[in-house]
């Protein structure tokens, strides 16, 4: 009854703690504008993203410029794959990714300071903003808003159940046991939901064209997101591994009842 008590509190600690990482590694990336600033070349190399971009430039100043829409729509798509064009856009590309997570209100505008630097030409500086098309993802924005409670409350309730469970265990190779399958869950769980999640369901919540962000910016920070879920699961691996070598030696060590040793080779 205490062993089956103690693996429930181990339970709902990794249950808690998952949820507790997960939430802080999807407010530090995903839900993180400035993240998208820094990796905007990135998310440029998404061709529907790029082309928006170019599309509504284009269409805004090439009566200005005297030049065709799609020429201009062209040469905007092919400077924003430069390093340059990722540098002036990433401004745009924020602000696009905090209205995606419903963190901005206002509408994305293009300014003519930013016309200017991505045109490269000053007569456009005389034209007015442009509005570029990006619309919030309530389902994304809904769990944005939910981060912020859930990692304290959560990692509150995962460390006290965690404590619990490591007391109330009777023998030290089940805790031993119970921590490692903790840490392979919490490693298994940050992936599931700092990496799949983001990659494989949000683009099913919503197909516009700003959301393929989203999954953009969990890709290229999946690197670290794998080290330290490796870590996690390596961590736990070797706690069963261990724990499983403890029980062995106890069992070894305990000793083995003689009379009925004798009874069974007297009556064979």
């Amino acid at each position: 009854m205490r062993r089956s008590l103690a693996s429930l509190f181990f339970v709902v600690a990794a249950a808690a703690l998952s949820v507790s990482a997960a939430a802080w590694w999807l407010d530090n990336t995903v839900f993180d504008p400035e993240a998208s600033a820094d990796i905007a070349d990135a998310v440029l190399e998404d061709g529907a993203i790029r082309r928006q971009i170019a599309t509504v430039i284009a269409d805004h100043t090439a009566n200005r410029l005297r030049l065709p829409s799609r020429q201009l729509r062209a040469t905007v798509e092919e400077y924003a794959q430069t390093s340059q064009g990722g540098e002036i856009m990433a401004e745009i590309v924020a602000q696009a990714h905090a209205r995606l997570i419903g963190i901005r209100d206002e509408p994305v505008r293009i300014t003519p300071r930013q016309l200017v630097r991505i045109t490269r030409n000053e007569r456009v500086a005389v034209l007015p903003a442009v509005t570029l098309p990006v619309e919030e993802v309530r389902p994304v924005s809904i769990v944005r808003e939910s981060t912020g409670w859930l990692i304290p409350i959560s990692a509150a309730i995962g460390a006290v159940a965690f404590l619990i469970g490591l007391i109330a265990h009777p023998a030290r190779a089940d805790a031993i046991f119970g921590m490692g399958s903790l840490l392979v869950f919490v490693g298994l769980m940050a992936v599931l939901f700092g990496y799949v999640v983001p990659v494989a369901l949000v683009p099913a919540l919503n197909d516009s064209t700003w959301t393929a962000a989203l999954p953009l910016i969990a890709k290229t920070n999946s690197g670290r997101l794998f080290v330290g879920a490796a870590l996690l699961v390596g961590s736990g691996i070797s706690l069963i591994v261990g724990s499983t070598a403890l029980k062995r030696r106890r069992q070894f060590r305990s000793p083995v009842a003689g009379g009925r040793y004798y009874d069974q080779r007297h009556w064979s």
